[in-house]
């Protein structure tokens, strides 16, 4: 038995049809596209005394997540409200739908994502093609 698109569709009422959610992995300069989309991003892990700097993913700590944007300011203004709502959408598509085997960081490209988020993509799509990658790469 496997999950199909039609389960995904029906479970999570994500769309299955338009157009297929295709963009770039590329996570050159992540820290400072963050930025330009939430107004911040992690700090890089410093590296000791000549040591190798640590590979880090693209993308940012559920505990930074919830530490920076867990409460929205209550005299936020629109701007400010749309960024933490596009940060909690991120938070939970990152937990939930597009979750992976570490469970400790939110992915940038999922943030990326959420900037096309009001076009008419296929998000069941992508999230069963996750799924299936996921499964894979156990």
């Amino acid at each position: 038995m496997t999950v199909t698109l039609q389960d995904v569709s029906m479970i999570t009422a994500l769309p299955i049809e338009g157009k297929p959610l295709c963009m770039s992995t590329d996570s050159e300069e992540w820290r400072q596209q963050m930025e330009a989309l939430i107004c911040m991003s992690p700090q890089e892990p410093e590296v000791e005394d000549g040591g190798k700097k640590d590979r880090v993913p693209a993308g940012a700590p559920f505990t930074w997540i919830a530490a920076n944007f867990s409460h929205c300011p209550e005299d936020a203004d629109d701007e400010v409200i749309e960024r933490y709502t596009r940060v909690y959408m991120w938070y939970v598509i990152s937990r939930t739908i597009f979750a992976d085997g570490t469970g400790k960081n939110a992915p940038w490209m999922w943030l990326k994502a959420l900037t096309i988020f009001d076009n008419n993509f296929s998000w069941g799509s992508a999230a069963l093609a996750y799924l299936y990658r996921q499964v894979i790469n156990c």
